[in-house]
């Protein structure tokens, strides 16, 4: 019985709002006293034209900012006083928002969700200050080598007007033509959309949740969800990595990475495992115990696996001193390629795939962690026992699998490398 209620957020529901939103809900983990609700809209990035370009971040960041009958000092005090916080997050396919606070006001705190997607307020001085921070982050993308390299990485592996070869945030000429009319054209449009969603980790059972909701977001019918943007063919890699000089700092970042699969292909799985063998379980990859732990080579090393709605991407990444860059080269290519030829150990595969299973039940000690998996299962339009049966489709996954998925998903033939820092001698090509 204890077991059973252990596992009990995996098991989730699924309901479909009058107005045609659908509806995944969770059990909140056992004890715990918190609720978590994410409202997503395909509002991501990829949606902007070039000439508006950091218009979906900018509106989702004035989603939390002021609605309803709350400016932003009011929400804010607002939702100090129940404990509670509202967050936004922007990325190229959609925005997600995020209302987390305590179970027993969640009747109270669920029309805080609805105003936010529903009449955000847009006040001037609102979109003042978001602009303002937008533009601090464009110039950490130009002077910081972690954001730097990143943003040219995307711009190598993708060609122009793919929706993941940009960042979101645009330029300052950009980001000066959003006006407030803009921003309320891009919010009608993207957000009153059959493609959103909901995803809530709450006590409450499915059907009186429902109701309420429906109450709050209204019964009307939603107009049909619009198509996603068209996928221009990657470019051929660059036969050598683009050496960026960022001064100052001590540190010289690399990242590696290329095209990759999406969420609904039946390879994910196998190649999920291999993204955890080369650098994704951290202490257990490879990245880290032959680049850092065996070598002491690199300040970190990492990989990640995006695999999205409409495709995806691979990244390896590392953080060294400059004298040390052709090396660490090197070794990565050396293992990012070892990866897709080779099988992985038995003990190696299983050491990572128990890891990775195990992470399943430390997801599930706060409502916060717990609720991630249900917002994946929401917006991939996963089946409601997907998690219940992931660690069996780990387990079934074999090695020689692996190694196939790594080849496809994580191709280093079809991958690009940009090195960004304080450069002491070429890494392989012209420092610009």
């Amino acid at each position: 019985m204890a077991a059973d209620r252990i596992a009990a957020p995996l098991r989730m529901e699924r309901s479909t709002l009058a107005n045609g939103l659908p509806l995944v809900r969770q059990e909140p983990p056992a004890g715990a006293a918190t609720f978590a609700a994410t409202f997503f809209a395909p509002a991501g990035w990829a949606f902007d034209r070039p000439e508006l370009a950091g218009r979906a971040v900018l509106v989702a960041e004035l989603l939390t900012g002021g609605a309803g009958r709350w400016d932003r000092a009011a929400l804010a005090r607002r939702l100090d006083r129940a404990a509670a916080t509202l967050t936004s997050h922007c990325h190229p396919e959609a925005t997600e928002v995020t209302l987390w606070g305590p179970e027993a006001h969640l009747a109270e705190l669920l029309p805080l969700l609805a105003d936010a997607v529903l009449r955000p307020r847009f006040d001037s001085a609102e979109i003042q200050r978001v602009r303002r921070q937008l533009l601090e982050r464009q110039m950490r993308e130009r002077t910081q080598p972690d954001r730097r390299a990143e943003k040219e990485l995307f711009a190598r592996i993708f060609p122009a007007g793919h929706p993941y070869r940009e960042t979101g945030l645009g330029s300052p000429a950009s980001l000066a033509r959003l006006t407030r009319a803009e921003l309320l054209r891009f919010f009608e449009e993207r957000y009153r959309d059959r493609g959103a969603g909901l995803a809530i980790s709450c006590r409450e059972p499915i059907g009186p949740l429902t109701r309420r909701l429906e109450e709050l977001l209204g019964r009307g019918g939603l107009p049909p969800a619009r198509p996603g943007p068209p996928l221009p063919r990657p470019p051929p890699p660059a036969p050598e990595p683009l050496q960026i000089e960022v001064p100052g700092g001590s540190q010289v970042e690399i990242r590696t990475g290329g095209p990759s699969i999406a969420r609904s292909d039946p390879a994910y799985p196998a190649a999920y495992l291999a993204n955890e063998i080369l650098g994704g379980r951290s202490l257990l990859s490879r990245l880290f115990l032959n680049l850092r732990e065996h070598r002491g080579l690199v300040y970190h090393a990492a990989s990640e696996l995006e695999a999205m709605r409409w495709g995806g991407y691979w990244t390896a990444e590392a953080a060294t001193e400059p004298r040390r860059v052709p090396r660490v080269l090197r070794l990565l290519d050396r293992e990012t390629r070892a990866l897709g030829r080779s099988d992985p150990t038995s003990a190696e595969l299983d050491r990572v795939r128990e890891s990775a299973i195990g992470s399943i039940w430390i997801d599930l000690e706060n409502t916060a962690s717990a609720h991630e998996l249900a917002v994946d299962v929401a917006y991939h339009q996963l089946p409601p026992e997907y998690y219940e049966r992931w660690p069996a489709v780990l387990r079934a996954v074999p090695a020689r699998a692996v190694r196939e998925a790594a080849a496809e998903a994580m191709d280093p033939d079809r991958a690009s490398t940009v090195v960004a820092g304080p450069l002491a001698r070429p890494a392989g090509s012209t420092a610009r």
